[in-house]
């Protein structure tokens, strides 16, 4: 008795455990001279310490806005202090955050700067790229440009373009108002 292999446009079918499966015939291009398929499944992304994403969508609108919409002075007869540039301060978040995540930098100097759950996931992040990767040696990050976009009196989204010496990355942040300083409610680092 001879077998044959199962014609291109004829559907397979297949016994397992008692049942009969049929499954489609197989809808690729047929594999001919100058035209293979790979044999095996291409191999996974290798790891990247520095792609991160994370946001904290409570601090986003509830524990950020703390002071009502148009209340610019809280405290009767004290000035109020202008906000820093956006642009700066969030060329210089990103860049630490980046180099956090490589392992030259200590995350926990952004503590100040980034919301609750977005810093524990960073510190997470950068741990596990720390014992995975170890410390880059990376000359260094460099900013190349920053797009700061307004979306209301108190919250900023800001997209930054960077260099971490060995491959350009876009980042993706929003910064909100928060006790007359800039706070970092959602960070995308691709």
């Amino acid at each position: 008795m001879t077998t044959h292999a199962p014609s291109q446009h004829s559907p397979v079918t297949a016994r397992a455990a008692g049942r009969t499966t049929t499954r489609p015939p197989d809808s690729r291009p047929p594999a001919g001279p100058g035209r293979s398929r790979p044999s095996q499944p291409l191999p996974p992304r290798s790891w990247d310490p520095v792609r991160f994403r994370a946001s904290d969508a409570v601090a986003s609108r509830a524990a950020a806005h703390d002071l009502p919409r148009g209340e610019v002075n809280p405290i009767p007869g004290l000035a109020v202090k202008p906000l820093p540039d956006p642009s700066q301060w969030a060329a210089a978040v990103t860049q630490s955050a980046v180099e956090g995540l490589l392992g030259l930098r200590p995350v926990n100097q952004l503590s100040r700067w980034l919301a609750g759950p977005v810093y524990d996931q960073l510190t997470r992040r950068a741990g596990l790229a720390l014992r995975v990767c170890g410390p880059s040696r990376s000359p260094g990050v460099r900013i190349r440009s920053v797009v700061v976009s307004p979306v209301d009196d108190v919250s900023r989204e800001v997209s930054v373009t960077l260099h971490d010496g060995t491959r350009f990355r876009a980042a993706a942040m929003r910064l909100e108002r928060y006790h007359g300083r800039w706070l970092v409610t959602a960070l995308e680092i691709g």
